[in-house]
């Protein structure tokens, strides 16, 4: 293994001593931008079409029941729309950030990087979509395929934040080869997380908030490893993989 539990913390936590609260800023505009945005579209999809089913159907409750289950299976398509062209671009535009805060102090609006080409753009958010899709498909089969397709497939909004071109065949392909064997290790130390997730849950989940940076930050150095691996065993190379934008440190 190219990685430990401890090294990768030991180095997330020397990435963030410069840099926490900047990180703590960016994921929390990013999750209570896209918390907003879907609270508000959830409330509007929901509100307003029940109120006129409500009023069109008064004298038939079994119409009324097939429009609100109309209503909610709208709500979830267009939830899903969301989550591929709004949230999952978003994320992958904060794994960026993640990566170049690794070695020096990146703008903020690196967060919004997948937005400013049409073509990686809709690349991204297909890309995304079809991996959410698969993971879906895996857990309908029983929770532990979607489990294990899931630690399979966690490379792939690393491999699209550093080349939003990648196809999602080619971006599969890497996370494979690069979680092969270590599935068991990611997920523990993912695990390991567990104890600050309950504390942060004793604060009425604002402690999560907090600890969001850290985390991201040792995912961040986990991929950092993992294509470290895949350049030295020939999976892959820099004419692939480029690596990211290097700002200096002010």
């Amino acid at each position: 293994m190219f990685w430990s539990r401890k090294l990768l913390k030991q180095n997330a936590k020397r990435v963030l001593a410069g840099s926490y609260w900047r990180v703590f800023l960016v994921w929390l505009l990013i999750t209570l931008g896209v918390s907003a945005v879907a609270s508000a579209l959830s409330y509007v999809l929901i509100l307003v079409p029940t109120i006129f089913v409500a009023f069109a159907t008064i004298n038939s409750p079994g119409a009324y029941v097939a429009g609100i289950i109309l209503i909610y299976l709208l709500l979830i398509v267009v939830m899903v729309i969301f989550n591929a062209f709004v949230s999952s671009p978003l994320s992958v535009g904060g794994i960026r950030y993640m990566m170049e805060n690794r070695a020096g102090y990146p703008p903020i609006d690196t967060i919004f990087s997948t937005f400013r080409d049409k073509a990686q753009y809709l690349n991204v958010a297909k890309n995304m979509l079809l991996l959410w899709l698969e993971i879906f498909g895996f857990s309908l089969l029983f929770i532990i395929p979607g489990i294990v397709r899931s630690y399979q497939l966690v490379y792939v909004p690393y491999l699209l934040a550093e080349n939003p071109y990648l196809s999602y065949k080619r971006a599969k392909e890497l996370s494979k080869a690069m979680s092969n064997g270590e599935k068991m290790e990611i997920f523990v130390l993912q695990l390991s997380f567990i104890g600050w997730y309950l504390l942060g849950l004793l604060t009425c989940g604002l402690g999560l908030y907090f600890l969001m940076p850290y985390v991201y930050a040792t995912m961040a150095e986990l991929y950092a490893a993992s294509r470290a691996k895949a350049f030295a065993l020939g999976i892959t190379g820099e004419d692939e993989l480029s690596g990211f934008a290097v700002y200096p440190k002010r």
